[in-house]
């Protein structure tokens, strides 16, 4: 026979009681739609965001270095001071992730640009300029950053967390 404090339990939240084992929550917590973003909306999102990641291959490996950044007619535009990050353009596809992510909302999204990069000559960096609606990459880190790397994503994908539901977590 139970005892009244057990069948209370059993009868009242978030425990079920099975058989004479032990009792097992069943709780509940919120978590959200996942939604694929068009090719439009991935675009929007980039547009939206100053420092996402540039994703090349090095001598060790994979690797995602976070950069500023800013757009050119879709095109992703970086400035560095050389280095890698100019190498990895000889790559035959870079790839670039951005997104925006607010823990205490569980709320986000994610976008991923892949395609070839290229350094921009700098007699043509005038000309790219227009293009830039007045927002430019604007490095942080010290140094001259005087090399203009363009990413063109040939392929554009992305994900954002939509609705809130209430989901079993057992």
């Amino acid at each position: 026979m139970l005892g009244a404090h057990t069948a209370a339990c059993a009868t009242s939240g978030p425990w079920t009681l099975v058989g004479r084992r032990a009792p097992i929550p069943h709780w509940n917590m919120a978590q959200r739609d996942l939604e694929t973003l068009s090719p439009d909306e991935c675009l929007e999102m980039l547009g939206r965001a100053h420092v996402g990641r540039l994703v090349y291959v090095d001598d060790v490996g994979p690797i995602a270095v976070p950069v500023n950044y800013a757009l050119a007619d879709g095109d992703i535009v970086i400035r560095v001071e050389g280095g890698t990050k100019r190498v990895a353009t000889g790559q035959p596809v870079l790839a670039f992730e951005v997104d925006h992510v607010d823990e205490d909302e569980h709320s986000g999204w994610s976008v991923i640009a892949r395609g070839p990069g290229r350094e921009v000559p700098i007699d043509e960096v005038p000309a790219l300029l227009n293009h830039m609606k007045g927002r430019f990459p604007e490095p942080w880190a010290l140094g001259v950053h005087n090399v203009w790397l363009r990413v063109t994503p040939q392929a554009l994908t992305g994900r954002r967390l939509g609705a809130q539901v209430m989901a079993p977590i057992f």
